[in-house]
């Protein structure tokens, strides 16, 4: 049985973590597959994985970035030094450590899901091992092209998403033997119970930061409540951005429409979706959100800007949600409404959703991954 390596930052929550553990489960049956995390964050992975894979921690704990801000906000100079000194021995110690268990070349398949990683990986990997990053940042200047096509030049694989990158990818990589390849997410779970759309209420949920603009969302809703005063947002997450989204809601006096939970478990992500009619997207950029495949599973329409590549690969505008052009709060605020008061479209759309979610279960992407590695 070949044997798959696995290279990662972290095992705790995160899109990248989900997908990559997600897929390392469907794949455990036809591979030996070990991951490899730099660091520990926590005793326990924060997704289950199959018992039959090996996992390593490289380094017992976690970054201390947020150690090092707090002693430049108080002015403690001795901290400083000390909290500066630790960040760059971390630094070291990752690229010592991942580029040790490259050079050991124990398997026959190096996966990275980093650009650091894949860097390594085809810098120290065997010519006999096959080498493969999967891309989740894209960063489209002509700066990230040529950092990156340098530091990938001896993998055999580049791994996109999108159809968007994976156009893009294809034109950079074109005069090089890296052959570039789109893979698909895999949807992990298909829910028994799905929300029975009745509950005039929206759910977004994310880090809250600038990319994900739900500032921008709060404006949203208070344009939809004028017409829809019990209208309800639950927004599940925690980040930098939260005083001024909180300010927001104050400002528009939105205190008993919108719900912030903080972060919750996936479990409890599902709660909120099932008593939820649609869910929403701000963001300014994505690349292939998750997200909006598990609100499908739950038989929820979406509505999401029309932003560069990800929403536009999954939302069927007029058939499972809308989406909304030059990022206009009036339009996404109409369409909301119009979706909810209109009962008999909002199932339809949810049950379109529904269907399409079942075209990323696990065994159908799985093969893709089983064509790749052989």
């Amino acid at each position: 049985m070949k044997k798959i390596k696995i290279f990662m930052l972290h095992l705790g929550f995160g899109g990248i973590e989900k997908q990559t553990i997600t897929m390392a489960n469907a794949l455990v049956n036809n591979y030996d597959i070990e991951i490899v995390s730099f660091y520990k964050l926590s005793k326990n992975p924060a997704y289950k994985i199959n018992e039959k894979i090996k996992v390593k921690y490289l380094y017992d704990g976690g970054p201390n970035k947020k150690e090092f801000i707090e002693s430049l906000k108080k002015l403690k100079l001795l901290k400083v030094l000390s909290e500066g000194f630790k960040s760059l021995k971390i630094l070291w110690l990752k690229n010592k450590l991942i580029k040790n268990e490259i050079i050991k070349n124990d398997a026959n398949i190096f996966f990275s899901t980093r650009e650091e990683y894949g860097k390594l990986i085809s810098k120290y990997g065997s010519k006999n091992i096959l080498k493969v990053t999967q891309e989740h940042n894209f960063i489209d200047t002509d700066a990230y092209k040529n950092r990156i096509l340098k530091e990938y030049k001896n993998l055999n694989y580049v791994v996109v998403i999108s159809k968007y990158h994976e156009k893009m990818y294809n034109d950079w990589f074109k005069n090089s033997s890296v052959k570039v390849i789109r893979i698909e997410n895999i949807l992990d779970s298909f829910p028994k119970n799905h929300s029975a759309l009745d509950h005039n209420a929206v759910v977004a949920a994310g880090r809250f930061n600038w990319v994900k603009d739900f500032t921008s969302l709060i404006k949203v809703i208070n344009l939809a409540v004028k017409d829809n005063p019990k209208l309800k947002l639950y927004l599940l997450g925690d980040g930098e951005e939260k005083g001024k989204i909180l300010n927001l809601i104050r400002e528009y006096n939105l205190q008993n429409n919108v719900i912030i939970t903080g972060f919750v478990s996936p479990d409890k992500v599902e709660e909120y979706m099932l008593k939820s009619d649609i869910y929403l997207m701000t963001s300014i950029s994505e690349c292939f959100p998750m997200v909006l495949l598990e609100a499908y599973s739950m038989g929820l329409p979406v509505i999401s800007y029309d932003i560069l590549s990800g929403p536009k690969e999954i939302v069927k505008s007029g058939e499972t949600g809308y989406l909304i052009s030059n990022r206009d709060i009036n339009v996404m605020a109409k369409k909301i409404n119009e979706l909810l008061y209109d009962k008999e479209k909002l199932k339809l759309f949810g049950k379109n959703a529904l269907a399409e979610s079942y075209k990323y279960k696990a065994d159908l992407i799985k093969q893709k991954w089983i064509n790749l590695f052989k």
